[in-house]
């Protein structure tokens, strides 16, 4: 009797622990992909390439002006553009499709910053690595 009941508090005990070892992974996840979304989308509005976007295209623009490598640099700066304009459009998408913005107000307002952020990002120089 005292072994089956040594074996249901282990058991509960470990059913325990994989429910929190569950809400923590779902929390990780969250805010791993919803959060970053958004915190992203606070540096867009205002403007600026986010650091998670430009860190592997700086880190390869500062390894090519050492070796001097001006045509790399050229091409690094076309692929940093694209890949920057690939990434603000698919925010715009979320932006249009996630039920997690509070209204339709805010949906618009944030729609309207990415746009002008995106105007700016093609008319200069600003969004630009290796400068």
């Amino acid at each position: 009797m005292n072994s089956i009941l040594i074996l249901l508090i282990i058991f509960i005990i470990a059913m325990f622990l994989c429910m929190l070892a569950a809400v923590w992974f779902m929390n990780f996840l969250t805010r791993k992909y919803i959060g970053e979304k958004h915190m992203v989308l606070d540096e867009l509005t205002k403007g600026e390439v986010p650091e998670s976007w430009s860190q592997t295209f700086q880190m390869k623009c500062k390894k090519y002006k050492k070796e001097d490598q001006q045509e790399k640099m050229l091409k690094l700066q076309k692929l940093a553009k694209k890949t920057y304009l690939r990434k603000l459009n698919r925010l715009v998408d979320y932006v249009q499709k996630t039920k997690l913005i509070e209204s339709e107000e805010t949906r618009t307002s944030i729609l309207a910053d990415l746009e002008k952020t995106r105007q700016h990002w093609k008319e200069s120089k600003a969004h630009e690595v290796c400068w």
